[in-house]
């Protein structure tokens, strides 16, 4: 992974630390990390591989393990467990504009709601103006982020996806009879706002592979 690919999944485990309440400095931390890792002048392979990332100013000794794991790996085990233990549209939620993490996760332990169609039902009903903090005006903001956000859906920021494309590229290696898969189409041409992840996948039993490819999440199409 490329710099502006780390910085992204850093800024999002920045996200998800915040919504599960952890301590502020450390949601700080990762959130200055990705600012850090993305001004680089050197590609952070580099430096892991010269052994000084925690050299770096802003990069403490459990970042730096983060972004190793990231050079190496293509994915990040913390990563993966913080968006395990949420609702998979929480994180959707977190592109509506106007809505931050520290509201989301209000919104979420107090009504339950895990989802961008959820948290619409919501405001419709103006179940938001009793929550603390919030009130009418603050309702009719995030339910015109939410028609915002409609309208652009199947679009993406490259930097806001990226993270969850190496999770998927990691799976479909993982498959069985896969040689060799790596990330194409926009993704490979790198384009700021994307909509689809593409993978090109290489084996020696094709029929075979087919097979294994369907079964593994999020895959929707051979």
């Amino acid at each position: 992974m490329d710099k502006r690919e780390i910085a992204a999944v850093l800024e999002e485990i920045a996200s998800l630390l915040e919504l599960k309440g952890e301590n502020p400095f450390k949601v700080k931390a990762y959130a200055t990390g990705a600012r850090v890792i993305e001004s680089l002048p050197e590609e952070p392979a580099v430096l892991a591989q010269k052994g000084i990332l925690r050299n770096i100013k802003g990069i403490g000794e459990g970042l730096a393990g983060v972004v190793a794991e990231l050079v190496t790996t293509g994915a990040s085990t913390l990563h993966r467990e913080l968006k395990a233990s949420f609702p998979a549209g929480v994180m959707e939620m977190v592109e509506v504009p106007g809505l931050g993490p520290k509201k989301i996760k209000a919104i979420y332990e107090n009504l339950g709601i895990g989802s961008v169609g959820e948290l619409e039902y919501a405001c419709i009903e103006n179940r938001l103006v009793g929550l603390p903090g919030f009130g009418q005006k603050t309702q009719e903001k995030i339910l015109a982020g939410i028609r915002q956000f409609k309208r652009r859906q199947g679009f993406h920021l490259y930097a806001n996806v990226i993270g969850e494309a190496g999770l998927i590229l990691e799976a479909v290696r993982s498959a069985p009879g896969v040689v060799h898969a790596d990330l194409a189409g926009e993704f490979r041409r790198r384009l700021e706002v994307v909509q689809s992840i593409a993978l090109v996948v290489t084996g020696p039993q094709p029929k075979a592979l087919e097979v294994a490819l369907r079964a593994v999440p999020d895959v929707t199409q051979v």
